[in-house]
């Protein structure tokens, strides 16, 4: 077939998708242009550019059911669309511009192809960068803010962010047992920036103190990874983790609105650890063989939720535009969220984080923490080669666990870590409401991935079954031919579910919880009641450890649950707690042995 009939058939079926659904699509924006080329249509040439593509079909009416413009002058509206791309955008998208014949009469057809990271933003010239910059979100254009136009800019050179210095602050900052542990791994490993120099040299050569100062000053590399309370000087430089009771945050049982919610401060190997030891108490704990005897571990491994706050800390964006921003950890019954200021830096996408291949932001930060040591769990913040994710997609697979699902929002950057194993009883049930039970594994597993709305494209699905590109290549395509997926709207766009799997589709309605398996947190509160003893929350706190707002909140659950009873209303002084007491029986009640 030729490739004017491929253009043809493309368009044709773009139309009908557009005309299945009554609107435009992420991928294809319709206009009519009855007189000429319309000026909304070079915000959304910016939008595809910086976006991922699409196809703007021009000459066709959305209000009469995407049907062809009465009219329409396709020769003439082509050649403005042709001189418009030299004059209305800048920088010029590569694109093509074609006429089509669709329903007896011509069409043009403009496809944009986005922009290298370099390049970005294209912009509409009559508007200026600042308020000329558009992304494509669902069906529509939407003008970038002053952040995410600055953001594409600084992905066109290493920016210098942690290496300034923090005004106000002294050597007296850092944290001298930190610093003391930092430079004495460098000296046993005879790294030559300590060689022959004193400590307050050294710390200069690495970055950690600013140079050529009679009074050196720590640098924002230097207080966040060697700093007694870097928050002293940024206040919103931290870690908040909240507990959602349900699949979304606007979820409230039995009153409440989270399960448990925390603030982790302190320098960058402080809140790692410490912000695992918060997500801990609250994942499930299951139990593995290992060897001939059997582990107690979280349902998700803890190496990777370190290497998840490691990489959140190292990687954000610590410009002035997002001072006032934290790292924000998000945990819900399905799944647990890792939310840093700052997407994807170095003109990389999602599926490039997968290819072992280290590029950071925040250089000199980096190249610090593969070096700072953490304070109990042994080991570095980072090993800063890249060898991070592939990990924790290794240690994924192994636990059965979907591999950590990546989301680039240009000005936010989300991990997603499932709590489910990919083929739980949950999904089963799913696969065999939708007729897929009797697929293979592994085609299972790509319509799992589907089923939460993971992104399907080869390189997950080749890490996801560790198979190669061209056996990922064929599972996806036997999938599309089987009318379980739909192929990519543009090239390098990710497969998506067909209607065979949207009804009913598992990621939309909230997931039940497995059969209870209590946290770590909730078995020591009710190990730590001996026979039909009564204890206060007090007497609870110190017997486990917990504080008192997080025994409250997690005794309001047990009670609930029917695990422990309390002896008197919330608002009692006198509420004590106890484990259940069977009923009276007749004979117990008249004195009966």
């Amino acid at each position: 077939m030729s490739d004017a009939a491929d253009l043809t058939d493309g368009v044709v079926r773009d139309v009908g998708r557009l005309r299945s659904v009554g609107t435009d699509l992420t991928w294809i924006e319709a206009k009519a242009a009855a007189r000429s080329a319309p000026k909304s249509m070079w915000e959304t040439v910016s939008a595809f550019a910086n976006t991922a593509g699409g196809r703007i079909i021009l000459g066709l009416d959305e209000s009469r059911d995407f049907a062809p413009t009465v009219g329409f002058d396709a020769t003439r509206v082509r050649d403005q669309v042709i001189s418009g791309l030299a004059e209305k955008v800048s920088p010029r998208p590569t694109a093509t511009v074609e006429l089509v014949e669709l329903d007896g009469t011509a069409v043009v057809v403009i496809d944009v192809e986005e922009l290298p990271a370099h390049e970005k933003p294209c912009f509409v010239v009559a508007k200026g960068k600042e308020r000329g910059s558009y992304r494509r979100d669902g069906d529509g254009d939407h003008r970038m803010g002053t952040y995410e136009v600055f953001l594409h800019t600084a992905n066109v050179q290493q920016p210098e962010d942690d290496v300034m210095p923090v005004a106000g602050a002294t050597v007296e900052d850092l944290d001298s047992e930190l610093v003391n542990r930092f430079l004495a791994r460098l000296r046993q490993a005879q790294r030559r920036a300590v060689e022959g120099v004193d400590d307050l040299e050294a710390l200069r050569r690495l970055n950690v103190l600013t140079r050529g100062d009679a009074a050196p000053q720590p640098t924002v590399a230097g207080l966040l990874a060697l700093g007694r309370y870097p928050q002293a000087f940024f206040p919103q430089w931290m870690v908040t983790i909240a507990v959602y009771p349900g699949a979304t945050k606007d979820v409230v049982v039995d009153d409440l609105r989270m399960l448990d919610q925390a603030t982790v401060d302190g320098p960058i190997p402080v809140m790692v650890e410490r912000a695992v030891e918060v997500l801990v108490r609250n994942l499930r704990s299951t139990v593995r063989s290992r060897g001939v005897g059997a582990v107690t571990a979280p349902e998700i491994p803890i190496d990777v939720l370190r290497e998840a706050m490691a990489n959140s800390l190292t990687h954000r964006d610590y410009s002035p535009f997002v001072r006032g921003e934290q790292v924000r950890v998000e945990v819900f019954p399905d799944r647990v969220e890792v939310i840093n200021p700052g997407g994807i830096w170095g003109g990389r996408n999602e599926a490039d984080l997968l290819d072992g291949v280290s590029r950071s932001r925040n250089e000199k930060l980096a190249l610090l923490l593969q070096d700072v040591p953490l304070l109990t769990s042994g080991g570095v913040v980072c090993e800063n080669r890249g060898s991070g994710i592939p990990r924790m997609v290794g240690l994924m697979r192994q636990h059965g666990l979907a591999v950590p699902a990546f989301h680039d929002r240009t000005i936010s950057f989300v991990v997603r870590l499932d709590r489910h194993g990919l083929l739980d009883p949950e999904t089963q049930r799913w696969l065999a409401s939708v007729g897929a039970s009797r697929l293979d594994t592994r085609e299972q597993c790509v319509l799992a991935l589907a089923s939460r709305g993971g992104r399907l494209d080869d390189q997950t699905i080749r890490h996801q079954l560790a198979v190669d590109s061209r056996d990922a290549q064929r599972l996806l395509a036997s999938l599309v031919a089987d009318g379980w997926l739909v192929n990519p709207g543009q090239p390098g766009g990710a497969y998506a579910p067909s209607e065979r799997l949207t009804q009913p589709r598992l990621f939309d309605a909230p997931r039940s919880a497995p059969a209870p398996t209590r946290s770590l947190a909730d078995r020591a509160i009710l190990n730590a009641f001996g026979g039909d003893e009564e204890l206060d929350i007090h007497e609870i706190g110190r017997r486990t450890g917990a504080s008192v707002p997080y025994a409250r909140t997690r005794l309001r659950v047990l009670v609930a649950q029917g695990d422990l009873e309390a002896t008197a209303p919330p608002t009692s002084r006198r509420r004590r707690y106890r484990r259940p007491r069977p009923p009276l029986t007749p004979s117990s009640r008249a004195g009966g042995s």
